[in-house]
C-alpha cells in the first residue's frame, strides 16, 4: 500500500472512533515515535526523550551543576 493511501486510510479509521482508552493509545504511539533529531551517533530522539533531556539539563543548570559556556568560550576553545 502506497504511503498516502496508508495515511488516508489510518485518519479515516481513527476518526471514526469513540472509545478515549483507544484513541489515547494511539496518542502514546504516536508521542513515543515522533522522531525531532538524531544524537552525535546517529541514533533517532524522541519527542519524548528530548523533552527530557531539556528538562534534566535546566534541573542541573539551576543546580548549578551543568558546565556552561559563553559564545566567546567556544569559539577560542575551537580556534585554539
Amino acid at each position: 500500500m502506497k504511503t498516502e493511501t496508508l495515511k488516508i486510510n489510518i485518519t479515516q479509521r481513527i476518526l471514526n472512533i469513540n472509545d478515549n482508552k483507544i484513541l489515547s493509545k494511539i496518542a502514546k504511539l504516536l508521542d513515543e515515535e515522533n522522531i525531532v533529531g538524531y544524537d552525535t551517533e546517529g541514533n533517532p530522539i524522541s519527542e519524548k526523550e528530548y523533552t527530557k533531556d531539556i528538562h534534566e539539563a535546566l534541573h542541573q543548570l539551576s543546580e548549578g551543576k551543568l558546565e556552561t559556556y559563553s559564545s566567546e568560550e567556544v569559539r577560542k576553545k575551537i580556534l585554539d
